[in-house]
């Protein structure tokens, strides 16, 4: 695996780069001017950010991922804002990270990630053959309470936490229809809401991980901009 690194006002700490590096990850720093053109040698990214100095940058770096290229990006922060994490998750980054992380579980998460996401286009080769319309007719959800799991289209069971699974049978509840933030969180966690979409949409982000065969690109779990989430099944 091949990441590329952008070293805003935050260094990314030897530690993390030692964690990556002996396990056969290559880092590759990059700069803002160039990183355009190095993507398609990449398998992910990384942006190393102060949360008081580079937010900016960081927002604009991750719009111009989002409009142009399809890839992974985390953010990895210090002084993360509460609020931003939300912001970042909402233009496209993979996850938001802050530095009390310990470098093998930063390691673990982003080779994990990557790792799904190679498998599944693997494994997708055939499908990506179906056209739109047969992908959407096919798209059937079973919930398997005794479990906490969830088939898609009578596949393999797919495991979930019980809060993964609570978000899953709320969405599946309203299937079609937009279940809002504060909905989604008081129903999970069971207390009041208080504009804390970040823990929401870093919940859908594990979950879309699971079960989307393109978490970037989700087809299940649709984002409602400024709303909330809605599970899109046929009916």
């Amino acid at each position: 695996m091949n990441l590329g690194v952008i070293n805003l006002s935050v260094e990314f700490g030897k530690s993390y780069s030692e964690a990556f590096l002996k396990n056969g990850i290559t880092l590759t720093t990059l700069s803002i001017e160039e990183f355009e053109e190095k993507i398609p040698t990449l398998d992910g990214m990384i942006i190393c950010e102060d949360g008081k100095q580079d937010t900016a940058r960081t927002c604009s770096i991750l719009l111009n991922l989002k409009e142009n290229a399809s890839t992974y990006v985390w953010v990895f922060s210090s002084n993360l804002q509460k609020i931003m994490r939300t912001v970042y998750l909402q233009l496209g980054a993979s996850g938001v990270v802050s530095e009390d992380y310990e470098p093998e579980e930063l390691r673990l998460t982003i080779s994990n990630n990557l790792t799904k996401s190679k498998v599944r286009n693997c494994c997708s080769t055939d499908q990506s053959k179906m056209t739109g319309q047969e992908k959407a007719e096919g798209e059937e959800m079973e919930l398997i309470p005794r479990n906490h799991s969830v088939k898609i289209n009578g596949r393999k069971e797919i495991p979930l936490t019980r809060l993964e699974y609570k978000t899953m049978e709320l969405l599946y509840q309203h299937k079609n229809k937009t279940v809002a933030y504060k909905e989604l969180f008081e129903a999970i966690w069971g207390e009041g809401f208080n504009n804390q979409n970040y823990r929401v949409a870093n919940l859908i982000f594990h979950l879309r991980e699971k079960i989307e065969e393109d978490s970037i690109s989700p087809v299940l779990i649709r984002t409602v901009r400024s709303k909330g989430y809605m599970l899109s099944l046929e009916t």
